[in-house]
């Protein structure tokens, strides 16, 4: 049975010249240029090779009293990303970035554009398409979601407790506000040749600030738990396909993508029935064995990587049954387990082999302090003297990248 249903009726998809890739399933294999099955988005075939294949980078919104003025960079997002750090993962090979990006509009009320944030978006888009960058833009943070959450079992450490806001599950209002920030987000990138998508939440996970149907805190950690327990308040289905309407509204033809919840566990995602509107693509992340991707520096052993038994990554994408493409929108794995060239090339053949784009986590900035700092994931640096990067296996892999956006090595702004 195939996993992806290529009839997706009614497609309102526009089609901006042929696309790489295949009519066949391509493993490994550099895509030929063909035009796409129709209702695909050039970007998003559902057939042969996968077109865009890159990497994450993630910041946060700066907060004096826990970063201080300079730290990452100086700017009001940290760490800050310059024109040469993204020219750099071009060289590397890559045509995608997806920017996981906080706060574009303010978390607490009155909710609105945080201007500060829309200029270093304007700054960095412009930066990608310059160096020859795809973009998926990720909305981390904003209306009822604070950054924190991505840190939250170090409340009280690092940053304050009230610093952590999560109010998005239970509140109907920031709900709205959040899709007005869709809105906006997707008003932002209109005719910008650069972009791929917008994702309209970063790993949208209810079950902590979420409530069940009896008031209480929601916690439920497997797709049937969550199809039986989850309020309609806490419903990310309901959130995500009121959002996913009002920036169709706004942009008729703009990529709009999707994550399930639990983090966008790719297990999940069969909670979230059919597409809400038509040109959705499905992201999910997949960080397991997580014993072995956040494998902690100095912890007791060395932790191999294994991709056997039942609970494999290539088990739970073919469980998946979806009605648009799927994109594996984060993967990667701590550069202090062992094996860690062996996990890239399992997690990448088995997107090959399927025809899903993916993105690993995460590119590195120019700055030494900051990376000193947060290096579990840098995709540049290896555990060990001697062993192999995760780069190894990357710049392979993005070599197979023909698609290029129009308008690269810019001057200026655009």
């Amino acid at each position: 049975m195939k996993r992806f249903r290529t009839g997706h009726s009614g497609s309102n998809w526009t089609r901006r010249g042929a696309i790489a890739g295949g009519m066949g399933l391509a493993a490994c294999s550099n895509p030929s240029l063909a035009e796409p099955a129709t209702g695909d988005h050039p970007l998003w075939p559902r057939q042969g090779a996968p077109v865009l294949r890159g990497a994450v980078i993630a910041q946060r919104r700066r907060r004096i009293a826990v970063d201080g003025a300079t730290f990452g960079g100086g700017g009001p997002a940290l760490p800050a990303y310059a024109r040469a750090d993204f020219s750099a993962l071009a060289d590397a090979g890559a045509n995608l970035v997806v920017m996981s990006f906080p706060e574009l509009w303010t978390v607490g009320p009155p909710w609105k554009r945080d201007l500060q944030m829309a200029d270093v978006l304007g700054r960095q888009l412009d930066d990608a398409r310059a160096a020859g960058l795809y973009v998926v833009l990720a909305l981390r943070s904003g209306p009822g979601r604070s950054d924190f959450i991505f840190h939250r079992e170090a409340a009280g450490s690092w940053f304050p407790q009230s610093l952590l806001v999560d109010s998005i599950w239970r509140e109907r209002d920031a709900q709205a506000a959040w899709g007005e920030m869709c809105v906006d987000a997707a008003r932002l990138l209109n005719g910008r040749p650069e972009i791929a998508g917008l994702n309209i939440m970063v790993e949208p996970e209810p079950n902590v600030g979420g409530l069940n149907r009896q008031g209480g805190r929601l916690e439920a950690w497997s797709p049937e738990d969550y199809l039986a327990q989850v309020s309609d308040v806490s419903d990310w289905r309901r959130i995500a396909g009121e959002s996913a309407r009002r920036v169709r509204t706004a942009s008729a033809d703009l990529p709009i993508l999707i994550s399930p919840p639990a983090f966008g566990r790719t297990d999940f995602l069969q909670v979230m029935g059919a597409a809400p509107v038509n040109g959705v693509v499905w992201c999910v992340h997949d960080y397991e064995p997580r014993d072995f991707t956040h494998h902690l520096r100095g912890a007791a052993g060395i932790m191999p990587f294994s991709e056997s038994g039942g609970n494999t990554f290539v088990r739970r994408i073919d469980g998946v049954r979806a009605d648009a493409p799927v994109f594996l929108g984060e993967f990667g794995a701590s550069r202090w387990a062992d094996g860690v060239d062996d996990y890239y090339s399992a997690r990448i053949a088995a997107c090959e082999a399927r025809g899903m784009a993916w993105a690993a986590f995460r590119w590195p900035t120019h700055d030494a302090g900051y990376e000193a700092a947060d290096d579990m994931f840098n995709l540049l640096l290896s555990a060990r003297s001697g062993d192999p990067a995760a780069m190894d296996v990357l710049r392979t892999a993005w070599s197979q990248n023909r698609r290029r956006p129009s308008g690269a090595r810019l001057r200026g702004r655009s």
